[in-house]
């Protein structure tokens, strides 16, 4: 099995109702190995970070993972292994 077919078939799956909008495999060097048709488009610097965020895990709680540019709050992972992100909105009344 390809990562392609990995990502298409069993990460981008619905279990219980619930599935995810996007997903990608990313190497250790920052090569992307396979990802879901709407995966936004990486940046340099945005896969340097998430590099060192393996590296160093953590390093993106506090600033947010940023993919295509759009900011998503760092959830639960496996540090050194998995990063998760999840996208929020927040709306402000006056």
């Amino acid at each position: 099995m390809s990562w392609q077919t990995y990502v298409d078939e069993h990460l981008m799956c619905e279990i219980d109702g619930n599935h995810l909008s996007s997903a990608a495999i990313v190497g250790h060097d920052g090569s992307i190995w396979a990802q879901s048709s709407n995966f936004p488009q990486f940046k340099q610097e945005e896969i340097n970070a998430i590099m060192n965020d393996f590296a160093e895990p953590g390093s993106l709680a506090p600033t947010g993972l940023y993919l295509g540019g759009t900011k998503y709050m760092v959830i639960q992972g496996e540090p050194g292994y998995v990063i998760r992100g999840k996208k929020v909105m927040f709306f402000i009344r006056s």
